[in-house]
């Protein structure tokens, strides 16, 4: 028998290789399942995929300590997921959360906000509801020919996704491109399933990648902090995440 969950997709992500095997359903109870897995991966609905919502593993990051700011520790544990060989997608990562603190330290409304939650909370905790950056994600993008039980091959590997409003966003590198063809390829599977392909130029350097995330925060529509009128943390159980 076969149960079928609208609504939602598995991204697995954070590696090159993965097979559907490597995810099953470890148990069950009254409070939800729990999905295993040996590689990071994801279950998204029609929403926006936050930063509070992914499972973040510290173990083995080098030079971690003690007084390290969490969102410091969350952005190298992403960099840890990306292609050793890939640069321009760790430049994005670092840009990104950047930008997504530079903007919550001038937004006024935001600062009162906080002031008023006497001092329980800092503007800064606000960053973990930016949408969630996926490094070397595999979004689910056929290209259909035989009919055939679903495998690896019917998803698309890209440099970065990202899931805003119920859509994934797509970005490339010349890494996870590396010639024209391949990028042409990929777009055209991924434009197929809806999903918006960004690709970063890297020769652009910062200014290039502030384009992008322009382009994905405007996606949003009012500023990402506003989903969440009290700031959540990146450790809240989420039955979906791994």
């Amino acid at each position: 028998m076969d149960l079928r969950v609208n609504d939602l997709q598995c991204v697995p992500y954070g590696m090159d290789h993965w097979q559907m095997d490597d995810i099953r359903l470890a148990s069950f109870s009254g409070r939800g399942l729990v999905f295993s897995a040996v590689n990071p991966f994801v279950f998204v609905g029609p929403g926006t995929l936050r930063l509070h919502q992914l499972r973040y593993h510290f173990a083995g990051l080098a030079g971690s300590n003690s007084g390290e700011r969490t969102s410091d520790l969350i952005l190298r544990s992403l960099h840890a997921l990306c292609s050793p060989w890939d640069g321009p997608s760790r430049l994005f990562l670092t840009v990104y959360f950047q930008e997504i603190e530079q903007r919550l330290s001038q937004n006024q409304a935001l600062l009162e906000a906080a002031q008023r939650l006497s001092g329980l909370y800092h503007w800064q905790d606000w960053l973990f509801s930016a949408p969630a950056a996926l490094p070397r994600a595999h979004l689910f993008a056929p290209d259909f020919g035989p009919a055939r039980p679903v495998g690896e091959s019917d998803f698309v590997q890209v440099a970065m996704a990202f899931r805003i409003k119920g859509r994934f966003m797509a970005v490339l590198t010349e890494a996870s491109a590396p010639t024209p063809k391949a990028a042409r390829q990929k777009r055209s599977r991924l434009e197929a399933q809806d999903i918006e392909v960004l690709q970063l130029d890297s020769t652009g350097g910062t200014a290039a990648v502030i384009r992008l995330i322009d382009r994905l925060l405007e996606a949003e529509g009012a500023g990402f902090w506003q989903a969440d009128p009290i700031p959540l943390g990146p450790f809240a159980p989420n039955a979906f995440s791994i």
